[in-house]
């Protein structure tokens, strides 16, 4: 019971999760089992979110720790979530926990919508068949190489889905691991190397694709503008500000955005977060 619910519920959207547990009561009636904690972990992410000055909010760090929990058990991972919603913000908490537990994690950032298909994988020049090395096989090949290297390697792809780039990284999503390249070259994916997507939507991604990795998918209702706003006022000098500040936004910004949300059409739809910043 526990592998179903902990497994599924990282996926699920906010409104469907009363149905989902509804149905995994129905399978295991009469059962409760609570979450396998990890305490050890929870401390390092805790002491994580307030080194990059971030608020410990219960969701965010269940969905840090359900991060790491996926990254243990599959090698490419989809965290997905609209603008906002802190994907970026969960990545680097993890990342840093890791640096503070001596994991000594590296990490590389690419966004595959900046270049040509071409240019991310590499191709054979057609006049001179000279082989030009691509952005994301480079990196790969980089990371293969640090052979005394046993901490987690990431690749964060960062930018939407589309089926030019992913369906070629179906082989390296699957149990084979390897990227095979216009060149015949062959690239395995290492056993500490982990495949991050940070995406808004999957709806450009064929069932091949989604299949085939794991997904943590972060709600807007996860964090809600509030603790951004907390965060924002902490970095105010005065303390009479700070006192202010918090007073003038309970008072004002759930109101407004009330009206917004019930009484205006927006052209082009704009998240809350955006609006209080």
């Amino acid at each position: 019971m526990r592998a179903l619910r902990d497994f599924n519920l990282p996926k699920i959207v906010t409104s469907d999760v009363p149905i989902f547990l509804g149905l995994i009561s129905d399978l295991f009636p009469q059962l409760d089992v609570p979450r396998k904690r990890d305490p050890e972990l929870e401390t390092a992410v805790r002491q994580s979110v307030s080194e990059l000055h971030l608020q410990p909010e219960e969701n965010f760090i269940l969905k840090v720790t359900q991060l790491e929990e996926l990254l243990a058990v599959r090698h490419s991972v989809f965290v997905v979530g609209g603008a906002g919603t802190g994907k970026s913000q969960i990545l680097k908490t993890l990342h840093r926990t890791y640096a503070n537990l001596r994991m000594k994690p590296v990490w590389h950032d690419i966004n595959p919508k900046a270049v040509t298909t071409d240019e991310l994988f590499g191709y054979l020049h057609p006049a001179t068949r000279e082989w030009k090395d691509g952005l994301f096989s480079s990196t790969m090949r980089e990371l293969t190489r640090q052979v005394g290297h046993d901490g987690p390697k990431w690749i964060v792809l960062d930018g939407d889905i589309d089926p030019m780039w992913i369906e070629s990284l179906n082989t390296v999503m699957d149990d084979n691991k390897v990227l095979t390249l216009a060149s015949n070259e062959r690239i395995s994916l290492s056993s500490s190397m982990r495949l991050l997507f940070e995406i808004s939507h999957l709806r450009a991604a064929t069932p091949a694709t989604v299949s085939r990795a794991g997904i943590l998918y972060v709600n807007p209702q996860d964090l809600g503008w509030s603790s951004y706003v907390t965060s924002w006022i902490d970095t105010r000098l005065a303390q009479s500000e700070r006192a202010n500040l918090t007073i003038l936004f309970d008072k004002y910004v759930p109101y407004c955005l009330e009206q917004v949300r019930c009484n205006l059409k927006t052209i082009t739809p704009i998240p809350e977060n955006s609006m209080v910043q």
